[in-house]
């Protein structure tokens, strides 16, 4: 579908569809999310040493910049179809790319990204107990890509000429924007991942008793694996419609806006969840009987004592699993890999 037969004044009537569909997910995924950083499971407020202010201050900004977004949407289809009186009615005025409102919604996408971006960055840096050279890559990546992000908003600021996100000055730092990203979440999700499965084949390697174990954490891949793929999906998708020309951009980067919150809070809220279902289920199955054969009293002691050591082996698996899964919901130590993998 060309520009021609999809005009910019449909794309943004649809733009704006978009952002109330996904705008009301935001909603009910944000406020679950906070409800996890900020409450315990029991419901009891937490303490402020307990609560990870980081991830609190950016849900927030995530979900204020959402927030702007949709104000933004809403306002500039306002000014194009009630308020513009001058030439080419509505058309002419979304296609003024230096338009505050235009200005503003990249701008908006910019700090999401350089957010949500950040977190999976922090994510890395103490899941790798905190060593800064894992994450010198993707460091730099994000800043790469938020300082293209920002020519671009100054480039679209300065130009004052009717031209879609399509002009000849904003492509290649907009390709630079796009492709970054998608390299460094690949990156940070894939290092989130293959620590993970470290620390599992680690602890397996040396406790043959460990029950459950490698299910909660499998899990936990699978979540960082979903969350990843729905933000990368809707990024790879923007992308592909920006190489095409496509006024559908303009709706799609509108999503990806939202679609970060979702994505950020949605692995809250599964670890969450997580954690819950094995502190009701899996942690009291680890509680064993000691080991005794009926006649023989000399080897009872110690079959009772390896009996003990199996149990406790067990409940200390079970306890480091939920640990990792409750530090990825937003403990305030992040994970504290040192404790669960003795060869860190």
């Amino acid at each position: 579908m060309s520009s021609s037969s999809f005009p910019i004044d449909a794309a943004q009537l649809v733009a704006l569809y978009m952002q109330c569909i996904c705008y009301g997910m935001v909603l009910i995924t944000v406020a679950y999310g906070l409800r996890v950083l900020l409450w315990s499971r029991d419901g009891h407020l937490k303490s402020r040493a307990h609560i990870n202010w980081i991830l609190v201050g950016a849900t927030i900004a995530m979900f204020t910049i959402a927030t702007l977004e949709m104000a933004l949407g809403l306002q500039h289809n306002l000014d194009a179809f009630i308020y513009y009186t001058g030439p080419g009615g509505a058309i002419g005025e979304f296609s003024d790319i230096s338009n505050w409102v235009n200005v503003m919604h990249t701008a908006d996408y910019i700090v999401q990204t350089f957010i949500g971006d950040g977190i999976m960055v922090y994510k890395c840096y103490v899941v790798y107990n905190r060593n800064w050279k894992i994450v010198v890559v993707p460091a730099l990546l994000w800043l790469a890509e938020t300082a293209c992000g920002w020519v671009v908003v100054y480039i679209e600021a300065t130009l004052h000429i009717a031209a879609t996100l399509n002009e000849a000055r904003l492509v290649p730092f907009i390709t630079s924007v796009l492709s970054l990203t998608l390299a460094m979440t690949t990156m940070t999700t894939g290092l989130l991942i293959y620590r993970i499965l470290s620390i599992n084949a680690g602890v397996a390697a040396q406790d043959v008793t460990r029950v459950g174990g490698s299910l909660k954490l499998t899990r936990v891949v699978r979540i960082l694996i979903e969350s990843g793929l729905l933000y990368t999906i809707s990024v790879v998708v923007f992308f592909g419609t920006f190489l095409a020309s496509n006024n559908a951009q303009y709706g799609v980067a509108d999503v990806v806006v939202q679609v970060i919150p979702i994505s950020f809070t949605l692995i809250l809220i599964r670890i969450d969840q997580g954690i819950a279902e094995e502190t009701s289920t899996v942690q009291p199955s680890t509680l064993r009987k000691p080991i005794t054969f009926p006649g023989r009293s000399g080897m009872s002691g110690s079959n009772t004592s390896s009996g003990i050591a199996m149990s406790r082996s067990n409940n200390s698996s079970s306890q480091n699993d939920t640990y990792m899964m409750d530090n990825l919901g937003g403990d305030c130590d992040g994970w504290k890999v040192d404790q669960l993998d003795p060869m860190v």
